[in-house]
């Protein structure tokens, strides 16, 4: 975190703690937005690329739920001249990339003080890609060459979290975040050249990471 963003965050704490004092808030049936606080205050997603939200069941316990969805499509075409006097070649270059990725939790929140609360959550991850992408080298006076590759992959793991979050009113609040993930993933790729010739390869990973601490903002509604 940079120095600016702390010495925001600080500011707002310190004001707040002075100007709206005031008991725990009830959040029993409520909704929250959240966003993460990056650098120059700027705000991005939390847990989700698309939309981060949580519903509070109780006051104590809510279920938290990150979505993303991200889609590119790209044409791309180029001519090549060769030295050596071979016959010249147009090049085209088209690609489609989609993924899809969702992270749901069950938190619990085990402390409440005032208008601080420590919560802890966990729960599954899961996330598909699709990739496919054509080359296409038309030589002049030669023949066509097609280069196709189709790549789908799935990855499914947990997700575990542990913050602290404070309301600096009823209806807003801070947190400062901490989580660990493992995730397994695969992939399959697989190419076909020309029609004649196809190659097919398969990943497989398995990873655990820390997460860096985030700093995010909800808003209750």
């Amino acid at each position: 975190m940079s120095s600016k963003t702390f010495l925001f965050i600080s500011l707002i704490m310190v004001s707040t703690f002075f100007l709206h004092a005031q008991d725990s808030t009830s959040l029993a049936g409520k909704y929250a937005l959240q966003f993460q606080i990056s650098q120059d205050f700027t705000l991005s997603n939390f847990l989700g690329s698309v939309i981060s939200g949580k519903y509070h069941l109780t006051n104590k316990n809510a279920i938290r739920i990150g979505l993303g969805f991200s889609t590119t499509m790209g044409n791309q075409s180029s001519a090549t001249q060769y030295s050596s006097g071979e016959s010249d070649a147009n090049n085209v270059s088209e690609s489609n990339n989609q993924s899809f990725d969702i992270t749901a939790q069950y938190m619990i929140t085990p402390v409440i003080s005032d208008k601080i609360r420590f919560y802890c959550g966990a729960g599954p991850k899961f996330g598909l890609s699709f990739s496919k992408t054509n080359n296409t080298s038309n030589v002049v006076n030669a023949a066509q060459y097609v280069d196709k590759q189709n790549t789908k992959g799935y990855s499914a793991g947990v997700m575990c979290s542990a913050g602290v979050e404070w309301f600096f009113s009823s209806k807003m609040s801070l947190c400062a975040e901490y989580g660990l993930t493992y995730v397994y993933s695969y992939t399959k790729n697989t190419r076909d050249y020309n029609g004649s010739h196809t190659t097919t390869q398969e990943t497989y990973n398995y990873s655990f990471n820390g997460n860096n601490v985030r700093f995010g903002l909800s808003v209750y509604f």
